[in-house]
C-alpha cells in the first residue's frame, strides 16, 4: 500500500512539472518617434502573485499556464531594445504591480475572460525616480477563443501603456528607490490636498495643481449661468481681464468645497480615508460613445465587441451612482472594473 501511495505521489509530481505552458509573444515594437530617447528600459517586478493564470486553450480546452518566455525583466528589455536607439541619458522604468488572466462563464460558443492589469512608469535620473504614468484596471473579453485573445493582447496593452508615457512630462517631485515600494501611499502623505484640513479656494487647471493645492494665480471670480452652473472664471488686473473657460478647468474650490469638471458638468468632490471622489456613474461622466480604457488601449480582435455602445451608456446614465475616486497620480477616474 505504501509503495502504491509513493507511485501516485510520483505520478502527481510528474504531471505538475509537465504542466503545459503558453508563452507571451512580444511582437511589434514600442519605438519612440521624437527627439527624446532613453538609454535603457528596466522592469521592477512587484507582483505579490507571480502567476499570470492557468486557463483553457483550443477546442479541447487544454489547461495551460500563461508565462513570460524568460523573465519580465529580460523579456521587456529585449522587446524595448529591439526598436529604440538607447541614446538618451535617463532610463525608463516599469513597475509591474499585477497581471492576471482568468476565464468565466461560457455562453453558446463564447467565453468571458478578464485581464487584471496594474503598472507604473517612472523616469530614472541618476538614483532618482520621477513618476510618469500608471494604470490600474481590468479588461473584459468575450470570444470563442478568449484565452488566445487575452494572451495576444498582453503586448498590445503594455505597448500602448508605455507609449502613453512618451507624451507626458515627469512629475518633478523625485523619489528614491525605497519610495517605489508603495508610491501611492508616499504621494498621498506628501500632497497638500490630503494633508490640509481646508482646501484653498480658486481655479485648478490640472490634477497636480489641485492635489498640490496651488490654484491659478490671481483673484479669479466664478461666473455662473441662470442654472447656477460655472461657465468661466474671470480676473481683472491692470484694467485687463483674463478668462478661464469651464472646459479648461480640472476643478474649482469655492468656500472650501471642491467641484470636479466632467463632460456632463461640475460634480461636487468629497474626501474620505481612501481619497477624493465624486458620486456618479460612467453614463453621466462620459458622452454616449466614449470608452476611456478601450479607446486608449485599442485592444485587438473581438475585444471591440465589449466596448460600451450609445444605448448602454444612455441606460447607465439613469442607473444608480457610486463613489468614483480621482487617482492622485494621474487625475483619471479610478474605475475598479473597466
Amino acid at each position: 500500500m505504501k509503495k502504491i501511495f509513493q507511485i501516485v505521489l510520483c505520478f502527481t509530481a510528474i504531471l505538475s512539472f509537465s504542466q503545459a505552458k503558453e508563452a507571451i509573444k512580444f511582437r511589434g515594437n514600442i519605438t519612440r518617434f521624437d527627439d527624446i530617447t532613453y538609454k535603457g528600459f528596466k522592469v521592477l517586478d512587484q507582483r505579490e502573485d507571480r502567476s499570470i493564470g492557468t486557463i483553457p486553450f483550443g477546442e479541447n480546452k487544454e489547461m495551460k499556464e500563461v508565462v513570460f518566455p524568460t523573465t519580465p525583466e529580460n523579456d521587456f528589455r529585449v522587446w524595448y531594445d529591439r526598436g529604440n536607439s538607447l541614446s538618451g541619458k535617463n532610463e525608463l522604468v516599469l513597475i509591474l504591480k499585477r497581471l492576471k488572466l482568468s476565464t468565466g462563464e461560457t455562453e453558446g460558443k463564447k467565453t468571458h475572460g478578464k485581464m487584471d492589469f496594474s503598472a507604473q512608469l517612472f523616469q530614472k535620473e541618476g538614483d532618482q525616480y520621477k513618476f510618469l504614468y500608471k494604470k490600474d484596471t481590468a479588461f473584459a473579453f468575450y470570444d470563442k477563443e478568449v484565452s488566445e485573445l487575452m494572451v495576444k493582447n498582453i503586448p498590445t496593452v503594455f505597448s500602448v501603456f508605455i507609449k502613453k508615457a512618451y507624451t507626458l512630462e515627469p512629475i518633478q517631485n523625485a523619489v528614491t528607490l525605497n519610495d517605489l515600494s508603495d508610491y501611492e501611499s508616499y504621494t498621498k502623505n506628501n500632497y497638500q490636498a490630503f494633508k490640509n484640513e481646508q482646501l484653498k479656494d480658486g481655479v485648478y487647471l490640472d490634477f497636480t495643481s489641485f492635489f498640490n493645492q496651488t490654484p491659478a494665480e490671481g483673484n479669479y471670480v466664478l461666473e455662473k449661468n441662470d442654472k447656477g452652473e460655472v461657465t468661466k472664471a474671470i480676473k481683472t488686473e491692470n484694467g485687463k481681464k483674463d478668462r478661464i473657460a469651464a472646459y479648461k478647468m480640472f476643478a474649482y474650490v469655492e468656500n472650501g468645497k471642491a467641484y470636479k469638471k466632467t463632460m456632463s458638468g461640475f460634480i461636487e468632490m468629497n474626501k474620505n480615508e481612501n481619497g477624493f471622489y465624486i458620486i456618479a456613474n460612467r453614463g453621466y461622466i462620459f458622452p454616449a460613445q466614449y470608452s476611456s480604457t478601450y479607446g486608449m488601449f485599442g485592444l485587438i480582435g473581438a475585444v471591440a465587441g465589449t466596448i460600451d455602445q450609445a444605448a448602454k451608456q444612455k441606460k447607465m446614465k439613469n442607473e444608480g451612482k457610486e463613489e468614483i475616486y480621482i487617482d492622485p497620480l494621474t487625475g483619471e477616474y479610478d474605475f475598479q472594473d473597466e
